[in-house]
């Protein structure tokens, strides 16, 4: 089923949203886990539920870093490019299971 997603949607409402917002936040002084809170209340990520597929999100997450990297890279470490992967992989994983994290 998520084989047949059209990753595009997804990188254009929400990979490229996280990284412009990830960005600004950074261009203002903010560190990498603010910037990493801010760019998620700005985006659709916190809203949006992708399918229970590894591929899909691992897709999703090589596309938003390197808007990233392209948009601010010279602003984080590698440290803190694995802390923003953690973040975003957990977020993303919580998008995939809506279900399990929303009250019935």
């Amino acid at each position: 089923y998520a084989k047949n997603i059209d990753l595009t949607t997804a990188q254009n409402s929400v990979g490229q949203r996280f990284a412009s917002k990830f960005c600004e936040a950074k261009e203002n002084g903010l560190n990498s886990e603010t910037a990493s809170e801010f760019a998620l209340n700005n985006t659709y990520l916190k809203f949006v539920a992708f399918p229970d597929d590894e591929t899909y999100l691992k897709d999703l997450w090589k596309f938003t870093i390197t808007e990233i990297l392209e948009d601010c890279g010279d602003q984080i470490t590698s440290k803190e490019e694995n802390d923003l992967k953690d973040f975003f992989t957990e977020e993303s994983e919580i998008a995939s299971n809506r279900d399990f994290y929303l009250p019935n």
